[in-house]
């Protein structure tokens, strides 16, 4: 389960730097909004050490 969060986080990061970039390009606002959404949900979807664990 790790690894598929790890791979889902990653497409994720992937997609908000291709939207970043594009919407640096094209000036719109709202293609960067959604850029930062994708990049919170990697944040979340990025597996951490449970506390237990640390």
């Amino acid at each position: 389960m790790t690894v598929l969060r790890t791979l889902l986080a990653v497409c994720f990061v992937l997609a908000g730097l291709g939207g970043i970039v594009s919407a640096v390009r094209q000036g719109e606002l709202f293609d960067l909004v959604v850029a930062v959404a994708l990049f919170a949900t990697a944040i979340a979807l990025w597996p951490r050490k449970h506390r237990s664990q640390v």
